[in-house]
């Protein structure tokens, strides 16, 4: 669970959670370090505190002269000072026996500090002892430490945040927007990236406008000649050639339109345009794009059925299944039919000898049997663009291909919904 919640974080939310570790790691470290060294020299003050009460008599007590305990306090580490809280308290403890003639001595600890009081026949002389020891570059190390920690937090995270423009400039390039620029100023690997993306899409920009210009070539030369020839077809008399005339140019600019749509969609450059209609019309859209004359061909065994996908799009599907139905199938007929929100194309004949997937792929011709091209493929791109799926199975002498889930209201299941009305007695 952890390691799936680490993969699905963003990189972001990781560096973030390693800072935020490496730096509290530090302050605990430096925190124990510290205190380990507060309390080592607490450790060797109480022992030179001890090992000054065992000396400072003796020596005193061998000098007989206050300067000579002066000087020794001074060496020690004893400064004089004036604070009249603790000066007081000493001055009403017990006074100990002289260390000599006329002197006393009197020691108070507060809090680690070490305080003595010296009574002379003059007056009282209090002394504070002042450790030599500093923790002051324990503390600046520490936060040099973290300063350059946070930096490079700011300085990594600052050359990362590019991340999120790039990518949301390759979801622009992935719905088909060829007008974008990736370049950046920042000479490491994200803008390298950053550089090869840019040059990807430049190149991609200008294949495209290549191809997008050949195939305009293509059609405008391909237009010309059908333009003429329906001039031509025109001008003859009325009769069986002027009829068949008529209907192959019109047939090629059928083909025309469609190869500049299927084009548009696979540039991504197809605004999809989802709407409800009636199975009946995109069926009768479907026949005129076939420039089927005879009713019979397509036999429609349900009627009132509703779909929901773009209208353009399914009638070029569906006008190549019925293309192929009626090419292959024994008695010329297509079978429209609908089974709860699926519809299914038949035609009656032999089995695919093939893998059905295989006839999904481009190019794809069996031999000496009945290979479809480019029709099922082209048909498998338009409905997958429309987020519909293509089946086929083979049922009691007929190929069933059938397109799922295109179907949002079947007429069998709305004839059910209505309420039955009871006719009277």
């Amino acid at each position: 669970m952890f390691r799936k919640f680490l993969l699905n974080s963003s990189i972001f939310f990781k560096i973030s959670a390693l800072f935020i570790f490496a730096l509290l790691s530090f302050l605990g470290f430096s925190f124990y370090f510290i205190r380990d060294q507060i309390e080592q020299e607490n450790l060797r003050e109480d022992l030179r505190y001890r090992y000054f009460l065992r000396t400072l008599a003796p020596i005193v007590r061998d000098s007989q002269d206050l300067n000579v305990v002066l000087q020794y306090l001074n060496e020690f580490g004893f400064v004089p000072t004036t604070d009249p809280r603790i000066k007081n308290q000493l001055i009403n403890t017990n006074k100990l026996p002289p260390i000599v003639q006329g002197f006393f001595a009197k020691t108070l600890k507060v809090e680690n500090r070490i305080y003595i009081l010296l009574e002379t026949p003059n007056e009282p002389l209090l002394f504070n002892y002042v450790s030599k020891t500093s923790f002051a570059n324990f503390y600046f190390v520490i936060f040099v430490a973290v300063a350059l920690l946070v930096l490079m937090f700011v300085i990594i995270f600052r050359s990362l945040v590019p991340l999120r423009w790039l990518h949301s400039s390759i979801k622009q390039f992935a719905k088909g927007d060829l007008n974008i620029s990736c370049r950046l100023e920042q000479k490491d690997e994200i803008g390298e990236l950053a550089q090869e993306f840019d040059n990807a899409v430049a190149k991609i920009r200008a294949l495209n406008e290549s191809r997008m210009l050949f195939l305009r070539s293509i059609m405008h030369e391909l237009n010309t000649p059908i333009t003429k020839g329906r001039l031509i077809s025109a001008m003859l008399e009325e009769g069986v050639a002027k009829e068949r005339l008529t209907s192959v140019f019109k047939r090629f600019e059928v083909l025309i339109k469609e190869f500049a749509k299927l084009e548009q969609m696979n540039a991504k450059a197809y605004k999809m345009k989802k709407k409800e209609f009636l199975l009946e019309e995109v069926v009768a859209e479907a026949k005129s794009m076939l420039l089927i004359d005879n009713d019979d061909q397509i036999v429609m065994q349900t009627q009132g059925d509703l779909i929901k996908a773009d209208f353009e799009l399914f009638a070029l599907a569906l006008k190549n299944l019925f293309d192929n139905a009626i090419k292959y199938g024994i008695d010329k007929k297509v079978y429209v039919k609908s089974v709860q929100q699926d519809l299914w194309i038949s035609n009656q004949g032999n089995p695919l000898k093939a893998d059905f997937a295989e006839y999904l792929k481009p190019y794809f011709k069996e031999n000496n049997s009945q290979g479809f091209g480019l029709g099922l493929y082209i048909i498998k791109s338009v409905l997958e663009t429309q987020k519909f799926g293509i089946e086929y199975i083979y049922q009691d002498g007929f190929n069933c291909f059938i397109i799922s889930d295109c179907i949002v209201e079947n007429f069998c299941q709305i004839q059910e919904k209505k309420p039955k009305i009871r006719k009277r007695p």
